[in-house]
């Protein structure tokens, strides 16, 4: 749902979301503007008293929103480095993909099939490795999806539905190994806490104490390993 905040300073246009997972209400701000994130519960007008309450932060965030340099997907050249694992490769074709010291061969036609096939190397290795992260913590912190799935989605890293699926994105394979796990712990967690309170962020730090460090690289980061795919 679309509103507007009115406020003496400026206008703020919003959007109002409710989320089943949510016991707290929660600002997001991104390339879309400010989304309200309510619990089923919560009535609507809680929306306006949350963002009177976080009105300076919410400015600074849209601002630094609006003053940020438009994000260009880099062109996919024979010659240009990647990332797998957090490690900088050089593409370069070859009959097979494959990896090699520093270097990610890649079978493409042309610089124009540069994309899918580099996708479907993400994809194809992403497949093993994050089922073997999955079982590591999974035992770990005896916590067991029903099932893993792999994900495209734009928007988010892995996801962990009500039912115990978990979906981990596959263009976590460009992030540092340290990233990919906290994403993992993430979804493990929510396992047991289908929220993000206490409890939750409590599960998440006994697996992973840094994950506040991890998080912001993906905050930093991930604009750009998205940008291309």
């Amino acid at each position: 749902m679309q509103c507007i905040f009115k406020n003496s300073s400026g206008d703020i246009p919003y959007q109002v979301k409710r989320s089943s997972r949510r016991r707290s209400i929660g600002l997001k701000i991104d390339a879309q503007g400010l989304t309200v994130i309510l619990p089923q519960s919560a009535a609507e007008r809680e929306a306006e008293r949350v963002i009177q309450l976080k009105l300076a932060w919410v400015r600074a965030k849209l601002a630094e929103r609006r003053d940020a340099p438009a994000l260009v997907p880099p062109s996919l050249c024979w010659g240009i480095r990647v990332l797998y694992l957090g490690e900088s490769l050089v593409l370069q074709p070859a009959l097979r993909s494959q990896l090699s010291a520093g270097v990610l061969s890649l079978c493409a036609a042309n610089e124009a099939k540069i994309a899918p096939a580099l996708s479907r190397f993400y994809q194809r290795e992403s497949q093993v490795y994050f089922a073997g992260r999955l079982a590591f913590w999974s035992a770990s912190m005896a916590l067991q999806p029903r099932k893993w799935l792999l994900s495209s989605a734009k928007t988010r890293w892995g996801s962990c539905t009500a039912a115990g699926d978990i979906r981990l994105n596959w263009r976590l394979m460009q992030a540092p190994a340290s990233v990919i796990d906290y994403v993992v712990i993430h979804e493990l967690a929510h396992l047991a806490q289908m929220n993000h309170s206490a409890r939750f962020w409590a599960i998440v730090a006994k697996a992973c104490p840094n994950w506040k460090t991890e998080r912001a690289w993906l905050k930093q980061h991930g604009a750009a390993l998205l940008a291309w795919a």
